[in-house]
This record gives structure tokens, C-alpha cells and sequence, in this order.
């Protein structure tokens, strides 16, 4: 490695920042992966006798098979953030064509949140927008 940096005939200063900008990026990089890693996990709440947390696959678990209830839903996928204290969830949608946008979206709202908060005890549920990414088309009748 010290071959490289000689090649690139930088001063003996020069040659100390860069390795040091090198170190710095080796070592921050593996810090940064594992603190995202780390974040799979919501804190619900604390009581005295520790914490409780759920898994943002849990709660995707619950999204998916409340999505799962409804005909007009094909294909439905959540997206968990945390923001300010609150959960927030994106919900991303196929739906089937001649489907009530409003209807279908005002229930999925509803039946998330109380799944969630009522079913879950989690207080600190935010938004639950919907996106509906497309339309699965319907079946050709069989001849």
C-alpha cells in the first residue's frame, strides 16, 4: 500500500492524510453497516422490568396478512420507519383493476392501525400511507 501511495509522489504530510482518510473509511464503514443493521428493531416501550421491542419483519408480517384479508389487494409490501418517536408505515400496493381506490385504502388504513396499536398495544403508531404501485389485471375466462 505504500507503494501506491509513493507513486502518486505526494509529500511525507501528504502521505499521512491520506492514509489516515484510509484508516478512517476502513474502519467507519463496518460502524456505519452495523449500526443500520441494528435499527431491524422498534422499541414499543419501556417498563421496570426492561424494554420491549418488535422486529420490523413482525410488523411487516402483520401488514402483509392484514393485506392478505382483502380480495382487491394482489400484492402488498411494508415499509417501517421511525421518526420523532413514531412509527410510520408505508404501505406499497398492486391492486386489482375495478377496485374503489378510496374504499380499499380508507379500510387497509384502518384495519393496519388497529392491528397494530389495539392488537399490538403500540402507542406510538404514526401515519399509515398507502401507495398503490400498480394494477394486476383480471383473469381471461377460461374458453
Amino acid at each position: 500500500m505504500q507503494a501506491l501511495f509513493e507513486s502518486l509522489d505526494l509529500g511525507p504530510s501528504d502521505t499521512t492524510i491520506a492514509l489516515l482518510i484510509l484508516l478512517a473509511i476502513v474502519f467507519i464503514v463496518p460502524v456505519l453497516l452495523f449500526l443500520k443493521l441494528s435499527k431491524n428493531n422498534l422499541l414499543v416501550f419501556n417498563n421496570e422490568d426492561g424494554k420491549v421491542e418488535i422486529s420490523k419483519a413482525a410488523i411487516q408480517e402483520i401488514i402483509q396478512r392484514t393485506c392478505e384479508q382483502f380480495v382487491e389487494v394482489g400484492r402488498a409490501r411494508g415499509d417501517i420507519s421511525k421518526s420523532r418517536g413514531q412509527i410510520n408505515i408505508r404501505v406499497r400496493l398492486k391492486l386489482r383493476v375495478k377496485t374503489r381506490l378510496q374504499d380499499i385504502s380508507n379500510e387497509l388504513q384502518h384495519q393496519i392501525t388497529r392491528a397494530i396499536r389495539d392488537d399490538l398495544g403500540i402507542e406510538n403508531l404514526g401515519v399509515v400511507n398507502v401507495i398503490v404501485e400498480g394494477f394486476l389485471a383480471e383473469p381471461k375466462p377460461q374458453a
